[in-house]
């Protein structure tokens, strides 16, 4: 018989992860295992690392924020029982001055907060939530809010306060949302009846969302409504201004957030959120689920059950791409380890390797870290930036990852996206594909080679497989060293009805797999 060529491209539909479709009847650019990829301008691509920065943290860093004090950029981390800032490069405690807060460590919760009017609120479920003003030096009380109330989240939204689900005097009201008085920009309060809603001169109001079981988790702006997601249910505050001040109504039924921090803004107008059994986008009017009949069986698998709470979104901005991190089950301390990663400007997806992290914070800060190549983990020809460059680039967005270690020494910050290592060590990039034929299942194939289109620097494994019936479990050859820029091909001898291929790249060096082709020829009819 003769031999053909089964070519496989990323040029018309794209390369993407997809381990919910048989992989014995979706299409050939479908991997069913793609691991510490990036999926750009339809190729296949290793994904960038992470390096420590900012040294030691002053407390085990849980949770980070970005904030500009004037004219200075600041992260803000939260401790265990303790609010730090960095500048620069340099560590302080900004606690508030009565002392540390309440320890999170051991419990489900974790700071939380956003910036109104340039003050930076912050919350940690525990205590009196904590104000940082442009002109103070350390946190605060956040003034006349009431010494009994506790809430699980609070979220500036139009010149207001929004807190969601409560815990007054010792009395949990998981369904209830009170809001402020209007506070004037630069304040952290307008007066002792900025949080009382039973005064005629204020604003500030209460409300229970009921209709259904599902406690509220989280809320986030979108357009001119706050979102208020529920564990079972969508809602909207809308402002109305006279006696009601705020509009409360349902947006959607029978659909809600997976856990807190499980909700992100794309920035155009649309929400996207993980709710018990999907990935969805929302523009507060639809709901477009992002993941059915791509990895939804494959993520929901995935997550460790006692640690679920801890997943969180985050919006890498820069690479159009939004962070499912999880942790896996048995994870180490229940930390997120993987993140499922989702581009939503060529609608891939890929899984990437986290370093057990509790959060990952987003800011455009410029830390001013002195990028030497003396202190560089990467070679001068696999380094990430140029002679001079700095590793953070103040005009765009940064992901900065906390891993939060047994004690603050052993705690780390890490740069996301920022080397060809995780900190000095290499990664395996991992792209797989079974059950692959060019359209006839009824012979079996004799598979000769693999002719790689592939760029870079350095070597990739590849390997070789088959099986005979769908299902029975691939056998590869052993694996074969493809040197980039160097072979056109590697040689191989496999049979079977149905073909699996397995690229993997181990060096601190980066490639792009733009397509391959498999040389075979039908051998058997049996």
């Amino acid at each position: 018989m003769a031999k053909e060529l089964f070519d496989i491209n990323g040029q018309q539909t794209g390369f993407s992860l997809n381990t919910d479709l048989s992989p014995y009847d979706m299409p050939p650019t479908f991997f069913t295992s793609a691991n510490n990829v990036r999926f750009v301008d339809k190729k296949a691509s290793t994904i960038l690392g992470n390096t420590r920065v900012f040294g030691t943290a002053l407390d085990t860093p849980y949770w980070i924020t970005s904030w500009t004090q004037g004219s200075t950029p600041l992260w803000i981390y939260g401790g265990a029982t303790s609010l730090n800032k960095i500048t620069g490069t340099t560590h302080a405690n900004v606690t508030r001055s009565s002392g540390a807060y309440t320890t999170i460590a051991g419990t489900t919760k974790n700071w939380q907060g956003g910036v109104l009017g340039g003050v930076l609120v912050v919350n940690n479920s525990l205590d009196v939530p904590q104000s940082f003003t442009q002109g103070g030096s350390l946190f605060t009380d956040l003034p006349d809010w009431p010494s009994t109330l506790r809430c699980e989240v609070i979220v500036p939204f139009r010149n207001h306060l929004v807190a969601l689900n409560l815990t007054d005097s010792g009395t949990a009201k998981p369904f209830t949302v009170r809001w402020s008085d209007a506070i004037p920009s630069g304040a952290a309060t307008n007066g002792a009846d900025t949080w009382n809603s039973a005064s005629t001169a204020s604003e500030s109001g209460e409300a229970t969302i009921g209709g259904t079981k599902g406690r509220i988790l989280n809320a986030l702006p979108l357009g001119n409504e706050l979102i208020v997601y529920k564990e079972d249910s969508i809602h909207s505050l809308s402002y109305v201004g006279g006696t009601f001040t705020f509009n409360l109504r349902e947006k959607f039924k029978n659909t809600g957030l997976f856990s807190r921090d499980a909700v992100v803004d794309l920035g155009d107008g649309k929400h996207v959120f993980m709710s018990t059994n999907d990935v969805v986008v929302t523009n507060g009017n639809s709901l477009t689920s992002v993941i059915d009949d791509r990895v939804k069986t494959f993520l929901f698998s995935q997550i460790d059950s006692t640690y679920y709470y801890k997943t969180f979104l985050v919006n890498n901005r820069i690479q159009n791409e939004v962070w499912i991190c999880y942790p896996r089950t048995g994870a180490t301390g229940g930390l997120p380890n993987t993140a499922l990663v989702w581009n939503y400007r060529d609608n891939t997806w890929a899984t990437r390797d986290l370093p057990s992290v509790n959060y990952i914070g987003v800011g455009l800060v410029d830390p001013e870290l002195t990028n030497t190549w003396a202190a560089a983990t990467d070679t001068w020809q696999n380094s990430t930036v140029a002679w001079s460059q700095q590793a953070y680039n103040p005009a765009v967005d940064s992901l900065l990852m906390c891993y939060p270690a047994s004690t603050a020494g052993d705690s780390r910050f890490f740069l996301a996206d920022s080397s060809t290592t995780f900190d000095g060590t290499t990664f395996v990039t991992t792209l797989e594909r079974v059950g692959l034929h060019s359209g006839r299942t009824d012979s079996i194939k004799y598979i000769s080679r693999i002719y790689p289109r592939i760029s870079g620097t350095g070597y990739v494994k590849i390997s070789v497989g088959a099986e005979l019936e769908p299902y029975a479990g691939v056998t590869y050859a052993d694996p074969v060293e493809f040197n980039i820029g160097v072979d056109s091909k590697i040689d191989c001898r496999v049979r079977g009805r149905y073909i699996a291929i397995k690229f993997e790249h181990d060096t601190d060096t980066s490639f792009d797999l733009s397509g391959y082709a498999i040389e075979s020829e039908v051998v058997s009819d049996r």
